[in-house]
């Protein structure tokens, strides 16, 4: 077990209010190779670490389970009803089309795999492309209309605005036109929700968190208020036609979502709400804020954004009389340079915590035994900031901590690039001696670089790993890239900061998903003049 000060209590308050300071002091203690245990109250948690052990876990994950840690957010995060708690506990069946071996559960029961199946049949292959089509005019449509001139204006806050920006246009998307309608200040509210996560998460009563709980009630009260209206509407004739966008009944997921809990006992009002906003919650939070994060590091640096625009223009597929361009999505999501920028946002910007248990028997991990139904913690952060896996250039000129858009990129005319470090001997032969050139793999003389994440499933874990890993990732590439591009395609954005400025990321927010900047960032901002030719 890893030390602690505080009886009875154990690592219960630095695991919520410092985290990361936690972790990093019991690494220093027990090395990256041997599971340790903390002790939060009552309860015991298990936290794993190293890319060996992780590709370990995903292996084996057929035995273990990501309910319990679902259960906990629905609870904490998401207020859900205690009784309707009991009957997700219940459902031991797993998320696969077939139960897992010793469930009882009945078919109609199984709300995990029912209610993650839309999630994957909606967010992969061609319905995926329709919804990245229909989000590319949608907010083509948002940003022709902002009200954003060609004369520089100044403006309080880069992620406030971006995230403002590519919210409206999901949730329109998800939910459909008459939601926001009926909602108008849903967007504030579920910043305010997003931001109160940080109280929430630690299960504090309301008396304690009034303003989190508060944020929690008008988000819950404003998806309520829309199932209520949606009431005598039959969603079943509209979920089987085909029509993957409803401005009524919003995108065929929500719709798919609802036909399947409304056959449910269980699920009343409060419950559904609490799972839609949990879902909303997962499709919009971390995709908008890790946007934030690839354009922040692309305005801050002008070759590098100049590189961006570059890959951006060659896919443009026309160019109408008003407005921004189009452009081909599925061409942007091809670009070796685009993706190992979202990929190293994600690896810089990521802090989720996976949560795993053995629900039917203890786990054999190794020579270690985990006893069934206890929590065993994956942090990505740790992941992500393994300096003895990560490549930091030649001379450690890229440390982990800092962005290098070219981590992920391997080129055929360097042996030492990629996203891992290499063991290699120092030779003038291979350039070892040489400072690497910035750029260099993104430049005229190495477009032939290609992105990869070949070997990392142990070691980039922004979405989890094994079956569970979270159906929403594809989703969550295109809308990033995209996001990024267009904004980018319609805006010229200058920081407002010192030049040798750093953004600081929230890190109370450690275990959440993407985490947010920490202070405001002051920028000025101007419509392109876009050329037609």
């Amino acid at each position: 077990m890893a030390p602690h000060w505080v009886p009875l209590v154990g690592h219960l308050l630095s695991f919520f209010w410092d985290s990361e300071k936690l972790f990093s002091s019991t690494l220093k203690c027990f090395g990256g190779n041997v599971p340790f245990r903390l002790r939060l109250f009552t309860q015991d948690l298990y936290l794993v670490a190293g890319a060996q052990n992780l590709n370990l876990i995903w292996r084996n994950s057929q035995s273990l389970t990501a309910k319990a840690g679902h259960i906990i957010g629905l609870d904490t995060i998401l207020a859900t009803p205690k009784t309707s708690l009991a009957f997700y506990r219940a459902d031991n069946s797993g998320i696969g089309a077939n139960a897992l071996p010793g469930s009882n559960v009945l078919p109609e029961h199984r709300v995990w795999f029912l209610t993650h199946q839309p999630i994957m049949n909606c967010l992969s292959g061609p319905k995926l492309k329709l919804f990245t089509d229909n989000f590319q005019v949608n907010m083509k449509s948002h940003l022709d209309q902002c009200q954003i001139g060609q004369s520089w204006i100044q403006m309080p806050d880069l992620y406030s605005f971006i995230y403002s920006e590519v919210l409206q246009v999901q949730l329109k998307l998800l939910c459909g036109s008459f939601f926001l309608e009926e909602n108008p200040r849903f967007t504030q509210d579920f910043r305010s929700f997003n931001q109160a996560m940080v109280y929430l998460k630690t299960g504090l009563p309301r008396w304690m968190a009034p303003k989190s709980w508060k944020a929690r009630d008008l988000c819950l009260a404003s998806v309520k208020k829309w199932h209520a209206a949606l009431e005598g509407h039959d969603p079943n004739r509209l979920v089987d036609t085909g029509e993957v966008q409803n401005e009524r009944f919003g995108n065929e997921i929500m719709r798919s979502r609802r036909r399947i809990m409304a056959r449910m006992e269980a699920m009343d009002a409060d419950t559904a709400a609490s799972a839609d906003l949990g879902l909303l919650w997962a499709l919009n939070a971390n995709s908008t804020t890790a946007t934030f994060w690839f354009l922040l590091e692309t305005f801050r640096n002008a070759s590098l954004q100049q590189f961006v625009r570059n890959e951006v223009d060659a896919c443009i597929t026309s160019r109408p009389v008003e407005g921004i361009p189009i452009l081909d999505s599925a061409k942007l999501n091809d670009s070796a340079l685009l993706q190992s920028m979202y990929a190293e946002t994600l690896r810089l910007r990521v802090a989720v915590a996976i949560i795993q248990s053995a629900e039917f028997a203890d786990f054999k991990f190794k020579e270690w035994i985990f006893p069934k139904d206890r929590l065993i913690l994956i942090s990505s952060r740790i992941a992500h900031m393994d300096q003895e896996s990560w490549n930091t250039g030649r001379n450690n000129e890229h440390p982990v901590g800092v962005f290098w858009h070219e981590r992920f990129l391997v080129s055929p005319h360097d042996p030492a690039s990629g996203p891992l470090q290499k063991k290699r001997e120092a030779s003038a032969a291979d350039g070892l001696h040489n400072k690497e050139k910035p750029l260099q793999s993104s430049g005229p003389k190495h477009k032939d670089a290609k992105y990869s994440v070949a070997g990392l499933t142990g070691t980039w874990v922004p979405y989890g790993g094994g079956p569970g890993i979270c159906p929403g990732r594809h989703f969550a590439k295109q809308i990033i890239i995209l996001a990024s591009a267009m904004i980018l395609t319609a805006f010229d954005v200058e920081l407002l900061v010192e030049k040798d400025w750093q953004l600081e990321m929230d890190l109370r927010y450690n275990g959440l998903g993407v985490l947010p900047p920490k202070t405001e960032i002051p920028f000025k901002i101007r419509r392109r003049a876009i050329s037609k030719v």
